[in-house]
C-alpha cells in the first residue's frame, strides 16, 4: 500500500491519538505497525489500538465509556488490537518486580531479575542486565523477554540465561573500565576494527573472570574442600557462592596482574549449614613470553597471496605450549574490512624467518620536530609515529648547536620517568647525551614485565648508544634523574627492529605458526596492519584432576595485545605491516 499525503507521518498521528485517548478507559494506548486481517499480517501500514476489550457494536463500547475508533485517522488506515494476558500462569499478577538483581533464580520469570546472553566469542556472558519483563508475540503468542539492546544486543541466535552468575558485576566492572567511563567510548589512538576491540574487551573481562574465580581452583570445589562433608543420609539443598573481586588498574588480557578477591561459600543441607571464607591476590595465569609477527615480504600487489608467520614463545615450563592462533589482517584505510584466518604449526617460517633476518630494516626516529609556534613548552604526548612518548613536565628542544653534539634537535628528558609506546620490537637503540648525569633506559614487554636495562654514564657531552633487548617490546621508560642544569639528559634518536632472538635467556620456548590469504586482484595500494590473537587450549583429558583442569581453561586469550599510552588511553598494537604496490607487477 502506498503511504498517503498526509500532513503528519504515522509515529505523529500515533503520539496525537495516545494524547487525544489518554482518559479513554478502554483504550491502553496508539502505535503503529502493520496492519492485520484475521490473524495475520498483511503489508499495509496501520495506526494501531491496543484495547483492553474489543466490542462488536458501537453501543458496547460507548457503554464503557470509550470511544469507536474510525477506519482512518489523518488518512492511515486502522487497526483495532485486544489486549490480553496471554498465559497468565507464566505471568501471574502476584509476583511483583523482584529488587533483588543478582543471583537468584526466578521461576516463574519476572521484571527486575539479571540476566544475560551466550556470547559467539567464548563460553563467557558477554552482556548483561535487567529483565524488563515479559512481552508476548501478537503473531504466534510466543513469550519473550523484553531488555535493552546493551543486554541482549543486536545480533539473533544467542542463548540467554537466567539468573546470571554471582561474576556478573565483575564483568560488567571491567568492560566498564576498558571502556574508561562509558559503552563503547574505547580512546585507541589508531583506529582499529571494531570487531578487534569487542575481542579484546571480551577477552579482558574473561580473563579477570578466569584469575577472580576459575585458575588453580573454582570457588565452588574450593568450598567443597574446606567445609565438612555432610554424613550419611544427609541430604545438601543448595550452595552459594559470594565472590568480591578488585578491578586491576590494566586488566588487559596476556598481561601480568592481579586482583584481590574473596570468596564467601556455604551450604544448606537437611542437618543445617556449614560456611567458609577465604580472601587472596589471584593472578592473571594465561600470559605469554611474548610473539613476533612477520609476513614472507613487505611489499605485495593485488591477487598475491599472504604468508603470515607468528613466532610464539611460551613458558619452558609448559607441558603443552600449543595456541590456538588467529591472525587479523585488514587495511588501515578500511578498518572494517578484516580477513580472519587461523594459523596453524608449521617449520616453514622458521626457514622463511632465516632468510628474512638480514634483510630486515630498521624503524627510526632521527631527532624531534618542532610544535606550533607559540607552544614550545606543553605537556605530553608527543606523537612522532610510529612512537608515542608518554610523560610529563617537559617538551622542550634543543636543537644542534652548542650543548647538542648529535647534530638533530634533541628531546630535553624531564627530571620525572618519561615513557615511549613503540611497535612490538626485539631491539632497541637509543641515541642520548647528558651533563654529567645518569639516563637508565627500561624495556617493558608487551606482557607488562621488565625485559632488559642498561645505562648512560659515561662521560657527558657526548652521543652514547643505549641497546636494549628482548621479547615483544612495547615500553620504554627513561629516567635522567633529579635536577636541573648539569643534570639535563637528551634523547636524539630512536631505532626498532624485530630480529631473531635467543629466547632461552627469557626461560621461553618458540613455536611458528603460518597461514595465508589472496588479496583481491582489485586491491588498491596502501599499507596493511596483522594483529595475532592467542588463546589458551584446555589438554585435560576426561576425568582428569579438576584442579589442574582449572589451571588450563580453554578459550582464554593469553596474548597481549593492547599498550596504554596515557592515564586512560590505549593503543591496539599492531604486530606486524605491509604494503600493497601494484607498481611492483612491473618488476617481476
Amino acid at each position: 500500500m502506498t503511504a498517503p499525503a498526509s500532513k503528519v507521518t504515522l509515529e505523529q498521528a500515533a503520539a496525537s491519538e495516545t494524547l487525544r485517548l489518554a482518559h479513554d478507559p478502554n483504550i491502553v494506548c496508539v502505535g503503529y505497525g502493520l496492519k492485520q486481517v484475521r490473524g495475520q499480517t498483511t503489508l499495509a501500514a496501520a495506526l494501531q489500538y491496543h484495547v483492553r476489550a474489543k466490542l462488536a457494536s458501537e453501543a458496547d463500547i460507548r457503554q464503557l465509556g470509550s470511544t469507536p475508533v474510525a477506519a482512518s485517522v489523518e488518512g492511515y488506515q486502522t487497526d483495532v488490537l485486544p489486549w490480553t494476558l496471554a498465559r497468565r500462569t507464566a505471568c501471574p499478577d502476584n509476583h511483583r518486580p523482584t529488587g533483588n538483581r543478582g543471583d537468584n533464580e526466578e521461576d516463574p520469570l519476572v521484571g527486575g531479575t539479571s540476566t544475560a546472553i551466550l556470547g559467539s566469542f567464548m563460553s563467557f556472558p558477554t552482556g548483561y542486565g535487567t529483565l524488563g519483563g515479559i512481552c508476548f508475540d501478537t503473531s504466534s503468542g510466543a513469550a519473550m523477554a523484553l531488555s535493552n539492546a546493551h543486554v541482549y544486543g543486536s545480533d539473533t541466535g544467542h542463548d540467554a540465561i537466567q539468573p546470571y552468575t554471582p561474576v556478573s558485576d565483575y564483568v560488567g566492572g571491567a568492560v566498564e573500565w576498558l571502556a574508561c567511563g562509558g559503552p563503547l567510548s574505547h580512546l585507541f589512538f589508531w583506529t582499529a576494527p571494531s570487531p578487534l576491540t569487542g575481542i579484546l574487551t571480551t577477552a579482558a573481562a574473561a580473563a579477570w573472570v578466569a584469575a577472580a574465580a576459575s585458575d588453580a581452583e573454582d570457588p565452588s570445589r574450593w568450598g567443597q574442600r574446606t567445609t565438612p562433608v555432610p554424613a550419611p543420609g544427609v541430604t545438601t539443598s543448595r550452595e552459594q557462592i559470594h565472590l568480591e573481586a578488585d578491578v586491576p588498574r590494566i586488566p588487559f588480557p596476556g598481561r601480568y596482574w592481579s586482583t584481590s578477591t574473596r570468596w564467601d561459600y556455604s551450604r544448606v543441607t537437611s542437618a543445617g549449614a556449614s560456611a567458609a571464607s577465604v580472601a587472596q591476590e589471584r593472578p592473571n595465569e594465561h600470559v605469554l613470553i611474548g610473539k613476533r609477527v612477520f609476513t614472507d615480504r613487505d611489499v605485495y600487489a593485488g591477487g598475491d597471496a599472504v604468508r603470515i608467520c607468528a613466532q610464539i614463545w611460551t613458558g619452558a615450563g609448559e607441558r603443552n605450549p600449543e595456541r590456538f592462533v588467529v591472525a587479523h589482517s585488514f587495511p588501515i584505510a578500511d578498518p572494517g574490512r578484516v580477513v580472519q584466518r587461523v594459523l596453524h604449526r608449521d617449520v616453514v617460517c622458521a626457514r622463511i624467518d632465516g632468510d628474512l633476518d638480514g634483510q630486515r630494516s630498521t624503524v627510526c626516529l632521527h631527532g624531534f620536530s618542532h610544535q606550533v609556534a607559540g607552544m614550545a613548552q606543553v605537556n605530553f604526548p608527543i606523537v612522532a609515529a610510529p612512537f608515542v612518548f608518554i610523560g610529563e613536565d617537559s617538551s622542550v628542544l634543543l636543537d644542534p648547536g652548542p650543548g647538542n653534539p648529535s647534530g638533530v634537535t634533541a628531546l630535553r628528558l624531564p627530571g620525572r620517568p618519561l615513557a615511549f609506546a613503540c611497535p612490538p620490537s626485539t631491539h632497541v637503540e637509543l641515541k642520548v647525551f647528558h651533563c654529567g648525569t645518569t639516563i637508565h633506559a627500561t624495556a617493558i614487554s608487551a606482557n607488562n614485565s621488565t625485559v632488559d636495562q642498561a645505562d648512560a654514564s659515561g662521560g657527558g657531552g657526548v652521543v652514547q648508544t643505549i641497546a636494549l633487548s628482548g621479547p615483544e617490546i612495547v615500553r620504554v621508560v627513561l629516567d635522567a634523574g633529579e635536577g636541573e642544569g648539569e643534570g639535563e639528559g637528551y634523547l636524539a634518536e630512536v631505532c626498532v627492529d624485530k630480529r631473531r632472538i635467543d629466547i632461552d635467556r627469557w626461560k621461553g620456548v618458540s613455536t611458528y605458526y603460518t597461514g595465508s590469504f589472496t588479496l583481491p586482484l582489485n586491491e588498491p595500494d596502501g599499507k596493511w596492519a596483522v594483529v595475532v590473537v592467542t588463546q589458551s587450549l584446555d589438554h585435560t583429558p576426561t576425568g582428569g584432576d579438576p584442579i589442574q583442569a582449572a589451571r588450563q581453561l580453554g578459550g582464554i586469550v593469553d596474548s597481549a595485545n593492547v599498550v596504554e599510552t596515557g592515564e586512560c588511553a590505549c593503543e591496539i598494537l599492531f604486530d606486524h605491516t605491509f604494503d600493497v604496490r601494484n607498481d611492483i607487477i612491473l618488476l617481476r
